[in-house]
């Protein structure tokens, strides 16, 4: 199964469902690239998600205005608890991948398809990869991110 690297909080905030009794929508469902899917690229197909050991630059007002209510009110203590634990370590990379938030394969998702357009709050493009069914592993597996889709060694 192929991986795809993301900094924090997106890779986590993909594997969450958007609505709890909803298992195909994640919450945030679509992936901006600046690349088009590569055109040996098969969807749909579950990909691993790779938290990278970098955080995007995003503020969580920014994150609270697209997510409602509840949703914000179901991520805000890990999102917290993310961005105090790399504003601790973002120096100290042997000290930040440990704490199972960064470095690490965190689940996988569906790549449906791929849009340069959308409606959708989280997506700027000027590629986005629609995705569904996230499904976040019990335990993260360290694991060190490439660029683009990588192949990693391990067995779903």
């Amino acid at each position: 199964m192929k991986a795809l690297s993301l900094q924090q909080p997106y890779a986590w905030l993909i594997l969450q469902r958007a609505y709890e009794d909803n298992p195909q929508k994640p919450l945030k469902s679509i992936e901006n690239r600046t690349w088009p899917l590569p055109s040996t690229f098969a969807v749909p197909q579950r990909i691993w998600i790779h938290a990278s050991l970098s955080m995007y630059d995003v503020r969580l007002a920014e994150l609270k205005e697209i997510m409602s209510a509840s949703q914000w009110m179901r991520c805000k203590s890990y999102l917290y608890s993310t961005y105090s634990q790399y504003e601790a370590y973002h120096r100290d990379k042997k000290r930040l991948q440990p704490l199972g938030h960064f470095g690490c394969i965190l689940g996988s998702i569906i790549v449906v398809g791929q849009v340069t357009h959308s409606e959708s709050p989280w997506f700027v493009g000027p590629y986005g990869y629609v995705l569904e069914y996230p499904e976040m592993l019990s335990e993260p597996i360290p694991y060190k991110g490439r660029l683009r889709f990588f192949q990693p060694d391990i067995t779903p």
